[in-house]
């Protein structure tokens, strides 16, 4: 992979809020993770969260979601986009079974730059990107599965998406459903207006997310509190993962 494609990515990324990235994983690695997901989802979530969408903590379930960490070349645009000091904040499942979906327009958790009502970003300023989540389809997902939707340059309007669909256009650019392959990889800005479709088929839909936030960025493991990496996850992980997953040297707040 060249640095000039990832720097093309990066560049996609601030100027669209996303980027898909096609065949990331071969056909054999897309299987193997999406058994592994749906075996999660046979059982409660550890963590105790009851939600029927979302598994946590995915790094925990063997070496092949420990390496969907720092997965080339989606870690790189990562580090091209919020620093090559950036750690994982969360690595969760998205699981849709047939007639449900996370069919309500959001930004993730809050808008993080609020911008005034009539007001828009210079064109000449970036918006700024704390949090990019990096979705790995590992099944085929058209469009009766419920994909993905977007619209595109939502990022920088720095507020919520609108209430009514016919009004769901920023500067021109209405929805799109990113239709993807597995294995393909969708990498995207959180503040971006973006939902996940009602899944229309008789099929669901399988999901592994990896979120990568700025250093000062919390990281988000469910339960919060007292969770601690296991020692067998750390002693396999090279220098990278292990920032990845926390491990910084002494920063200006500790």
């Amino acid at each position: 992979m060249t640095e000039q494609r990832v720097v093309d990515w990066a560049a996609q990324f601030d100027r669209d809020g996303y980027v898909m990235l096609p065949g990331v994983l071969n056909v054999d690695e897309a299987t193997f993770l999406r058994q592994g997901v749906e075996e999660a989802h046979r059982h409660p979530c550890p963590t105790g969260n009851p939600t029927q969408f979302h598994r946590h903590q995915m790094f925990r379930r063997g070496v092949a979601f420990e390496n969907m960490l720092d997965r080339e070349p989606v870690v790189d645009v990562a580090e091209a986009v919020l620093g090559a000091n950036c750690h994982v904040i969360a690595n969760n499942t998205v699981f849709t079974r047939p007639n449900s979906g996370i069919d309500r327009w959001h930004v993730d958790e809050t808008v993080i730059v609020p911008v005034p009502e009539g007001v828009r970003l210079d064109s000449r300023m970036s918006m700024p990107c704390y949090v990019m989540t990096a979705l790995y389809y590992l099944n085929d997902v058209p469009l009766e599965l419920g994909p993905t939707q977007i619209v595109p340059g939502s990022h920088r309007s720095g507020r919520y998406p609108p209430d009514r669909d016919e009004d769901l256009i920023w500067e021109g650019r209405g929805c799109v459903s990113m239709i993807a392959k597995a294995g393909d990889c969708l990498l995207l800005n959180g503040q971006t207006w973006h939902r996940g479709a009602t899944n229309l088929s008789n099929s669901c839909r399988y999901v592994l997310q990896v979120t990568y936030g700025r250093r000062f960025i919390s990281q988000r493991f469910h339960p919060y509190m007292n969770v601690q990496i296991p020692a067998e996850i750390i002693e396999r992980a090279g220098p990278r993962r292990r920032r990845l997953l926390g491990m910084h040297p002494h920063g200006p707040y500790g």
